[in-house]
């Protein structure tokens, strides 16, 4: 039993009936000096699609498919393939996907899901500790035929005419008639003419759906419609007790949607999802005294959650940082550095398998349970909260993190050390994140200086990275068995070549710093103070309420 990951390449047609089809292979040449067509005994196929009960496989990009198949003549009850099978749409017919698969004999889905290894690790690294329930069935009479290169008899195509049923959990039924051409031995360029002359010839219409999404259709499923957790809408005069749970609904609604992406091994998703959770993060420091405690409570959750992705995102930003640079270098560059960035992988590997612990602890899976309850249920935030208006206190909040931004950036000079650059970069994020909760607010002065604080943000991140990078890359050389001589040198060089780049870094603050504290705060500053007047005089509580 041995895990197999390739890309199917397929043309997918539906067809009024198959018996054109059928005339138009009997027909082609059976000469064994030219390309000719085999038959292949037909199968009867059981697929069942499963998913978690919110859709992890499907968010993930993938179909979960447990087939079973056996030749229709046999008395042999067939082998079972598990599959995860991309959901990449079709292009004129062609779709290429992804197949990670794995014939696992007579056992059933709970008996692989069990194994630590193979399709079945593979499918709870998606889903986690979430349960797997079945979505549709399709039984399907598969007759088959291969397109053989001449003299070699080697196969470059099958040619499948599919007669589906789809049958749900409701008993409900479809059935489809499907001409599949997938490439075996050979790219879709050389065989294309012979598709376009069966496609013709038969009457074939280019499929857009796959069978899964048609089996969707069929149950009444429909994985793509958003689970709201209520209003996310912020306005001046409601209460900041409203306030707090629309914001905690939007970031914590990007944490979750960034998920299964997440499991599925997106490093993007790993950047947002982070973004995201840093987003809460700082709400949860800035609402303190205004609660809602429940919240407020669970920030360590939300800590932890950001470390575990913080130790992958860092590997991540190390691994592009060093293919990035290798790729302006020769080919003994890249030989140089090969052992040190296997070791960088391993340790992203390590840290990717921590956050899927992390994910599945019980930790974390209590506090999305609860807070998709406190947040669906509305749970009312402080008394305090409750009697203060969102435009007071938002502007409380803005102006408080711009001070504290503030009190160390004005203190940068010529003798400060990263780590003074590092509180500066810590009090640019929060800053930025509290002006993004309230951005709606205060239209676009809010969102000219969120700019200013973005070019900021990168100086002092491009900085930061660098250092780091440093000890990192050092600490790489320093482990396991002793590198090359090649290796180390190479490593110097990058090292030195960064920090050049730091240095540049340094000087470039200055001219950021002077963006966020000048005109566009000025105007923001304006702004603020008008909402606030304004949301005072609807609701008739002084801002200091």
């Amino acid at each position: 039993m041995t895990l197999q990951r390739h890309t199917e390449q397929e043309w997918q047609f539906t067809a009024a009936d198959l018996e054109s089809a059928r005339h138009w292979l009997a027909g082609r040449p059976q000469d064994q000096s030219e390309r000719r067509f085999s038959a292949r005994p037909t199968l009867t196929m059981q697929d069942t699609y499963y998913d978690s009960p919110d859709w992890m496989i499907y968010r993930a990009g993938y179909a979960l498919r447990v087939r079973r198949a056996r030749e229709a003549d046999s008395a042999d009850d067939g082998a079972t393939e598990i599959t995860l099978k991309s959901l990449t749409r079709p292009n004129g017919g062609l779709a290429r996907r992804t197949e990670i698969s794995e014939s696992v004999g007579g056992a059933n889905l709970q008996e692989v899901l069990a194994r630590t290894e193979g399709i079945g690790s593979k499918i709870r690294e998606l889903v986690g500790v979430r349960p797997l329930a079945a979505l549709f069935r399709a039984n399907t009479r598969r007759e088959r035929q291969q397109l053989l290169e001449a003299d070699t008899d080697l196969p470059l195509a099958e040619v499948d005419l599919d007669e589906t049923s789809i049958e749900t959990t409701a008993g409900q039924a479809q059935q489809l008639r499907r001409v599949e051409v997938e490439c075996i031995n050979a790219e879709p360029a050389a065989v294309s003419p012979w598709v376009d002359e069966l496609r013709d010839a038969a009457q074939l219409t280019p499929v857009e759906t796959s069978k899964f999404s048609a089996g969707l259709h069929a149950a009444g499923l429909d994985p793509s419609a958003p689970a709201s957790l209520g209003s996310v809408d912020v306005s001046p005069n409601q209460s900041f007790a409203d306030t707090q749970l629309a914001l905690l609904r939007r970031y914590f609604a990007a944490v979750m949607g960034n998920e299964a992406e997440v499991r599925g091994g997106s490093a993007t998703a790993v950047h947002e999802m982070r973004v995201a959770a840093r987003h809460l993060d700082v709400l949860l420091r800035v609402f303190r005294g205004y609660g809602p405690t429940w919240a407020v409570s669970s920030r360590s959750r939300v800590r932890g959650l950001i470390k575990s992705l913080g130790s992958v995102r860092d590997c991540d930003v190390q691994i592009d940082f060093l293919d990035a640079s290798l790729a302006t270098l020769d080919a003994e560059a890249h030989k140089a550095v090969a052992q040190l960035r296997e070791r960088l992988v391993a340790q992203q590997t390590k840290a990717r398998t921590r956050l899927l612990q992390t994910l599945d602890s019980p930790g974390i899976q209590v506090w999305m349970h609860d807070w998709q309850r406190q947040l669906r249920e509305s749970a009312p935030g402080s008394t305090r909260a409750q009697h203060a208006v969102a435009a007071v206190v938002a502007r409380e909040i803005v102006r408080e993190q711009a001070r504290r931004l503030r009190k160390y950036a004005d203190r940068i000079d010529a003798k400060s050390t990263p780590a003074d650059y590092h509180h500066v970069r810590i009090r640019a994020k929060r800053l930025r994140y509290a002006i993004d909760a309230f951005a709606g607010l205060y239209g676009d002065p809010a969102q000219e200086f969120m700019r200013a604080l973005g070019r900021l943000q990168t100086v002092l991140g491009e900085y930061h990275d660098s250092n780091v990078r440093e000890q990192r890359f050092a600490a790489l050389v320093a482990d396991g068995p002793r590198l090359p001589p090649a290796t180390s040198f190479m490593v110097g060089r990058l090292v030195e070549r960064d920090a050049q780049a730091c240095e540049r870094c340094g000087k470039r603050f200055a001219k950021a710093y002077r963006r966020t504290h000048r005109r566009r705060w000025r105007e923001l500053a304006a702004v603020m103070k008008s909402v606030e007047h304004a949301a005072t005089a609807a609701t008739g509580i002084s801002p200091s309420a």
